[in-house]
């Protein structure tokens, strides 16, 4: 079996965590929820429901990701279209999903 495999999403670089941490208000509702569950324990559970698990193909957004934006998407009563806007435009809901500064967000048809 190959190794699991994702799209850059730029978390660990300079405009990631690094920047992100230091814009962003830790009161914010989003900055709540990373603190309140264990969201990597939802990783291996979700990866097992991807074409090829992650490992052929391109490489698949996060599933942590894709699970928060719709998350977002469910608590803001928005759609796939507007939860992918409200990511883009965002900088606490993009650190919430796991997003650096300079990266886009999924689109609607990820999501």
């Amino acid at each position: 079996m190959g190794t699991k495999r994702f799209k850059e999403t730029g978390r660990d670089s300079f405009w990631g965590n690094t920047s992100m941490g230091r814009w962003c208000p830790l009161n914010t509702f989003c900055a709540g929820w990373n603190g309140l569950i264990d969201w990597n324990a939802f990783g291996e559970q979700l990866i097992a429901l991807y074409v090829g698990g992650g490992e052929m193909g391109r490489p698949p957004y996060p599933p942590v990701m894709r699970l928060k934006t719709l998350l977002l998407a469910y608590l803001y009563n928005v759609s796939e279209r507007q939860v992918a806007v409200y990511v883009q435009e965002n900088l606490p809901a993009r650190w919430f999903v796991g997003l650096a500064a300079n990266e886009r967000a999924p689109d609607h048809t990820t999501l």
